[in-house]
């Protein structure tokens, strides 16, 4: 709160400017908290520049309290990945450590900026990671993830690598592949710990009409795993569909390759 009050103090006194940049893949978005009626506005710009300026490829976050018309309003007005011209404050070092803006209006879409029109078309080039035991790996910009499929105990399961950086992706492809050298391990104690946490739930609050107590061989026959998330960190997600115990919830299960599994939930 104190970081964001002296933001807003910085925003308030830095100069108008126009700013051309390229929009983050993951577009306009808004948040607020319970009891707030205004939105506040998320854009980044991954590129972008004061109009006459050399090009800047430190995120730009720009901000801006909305009602929310007007916020669907932005959203229609600014499509991911494209070059626009908007009026802001901007300030090149926040207290968060980054440059960060205060939008005051969208001009509108911006064709005449053969620089940063010609990044924009780099970004959304694919990228792709080849490595030996997963194949080919596609990045996903909007989520800063390496996506593709993988054989888990002879079924194609989807695989997903968080990553910001290489370095980043070094990491989670090391979480990867000490999971996949101990397949047999990890899928005995996932399925455990699902058990242990989870069935009493079932038991007690999810059983449906005249439907009996399951065993915990039911259980775990009735889990069927889809996708398996690994970060830099070591830690993972384990995502099963559910085969009806929850009613079409997912099964998730995360932990870490130090501790193993930590927390089994069915979100959503």
């Amino acid at each position: 709160m104190r970081r964001q009050k002296q933001l807003q103090e910085l925003l308030a006194a830095a100069p108008m400017v126009e700013v051309v940049g390229v929009v983050s893949p993951v577009g306009v978005s808004g948040g607020r908290s319970g009891g707030e009626e205004l939105w506040m506005l998320r854009l980044v710009l991954d590129a972008w520049r004061i109009a006459g300026g050399q090009m800047q490829t430190r995120p730009l976050r720009i901000q801006r309290k909305l009602t929310d018309p007007e916020l669907k309003q932005l959203q229609k007005a600014v499509p991911p990945d494209a070059v626009v011209r908007l009026r802001a404050r901007v300030v090149l070092e926040s207290p968060f450590g980054e440059p960060a803006g205060l939008l005051d209006c969208f001009v509108g879409r911006e064709q005449s900026d053969t620089e940063l029109n010609r990044y924009a078309l780099q970004l959304q080039q694919p990228v792709h990671h080849q490595d030996p035991v997963f194949g080919t790996l596609t990045l996903d910009r909007r989520v800063s993830s390496f996506s593709g499929a993988a054989a888990w105990r002879g079924r194609a399961v989807a695989l997903h690598l968080s990553a910001k950086t290489p370095a980043d992706l070094d990491a989670a492809l090391r979480t990867a592949h000490s999971l996949w050298q101990a397949q047999d391990q990890w899928h005995e104690r996932i399925l455990d710990f699902a058990v242990q946490q989870l069935l009493p739930l079932k038991n007690e609050s999810w059983l449906g009409e005249d439907e009996a107590e399951i065993t915990a061989a039911q259980f775990k026959q009735r889990m069927a795993l889809k996708a398996i998330s690994a970060h830099p960190d070591g830690s993972f997600d384990f995502w099963h569909s559910d085969g009806d115990l929850f009613w079409g919830h997912l099964i998730e299960v995360a932990g870490n390759l130090r501790e193993g599994p930590k927390r089994a939930d069915i979100p959503g």
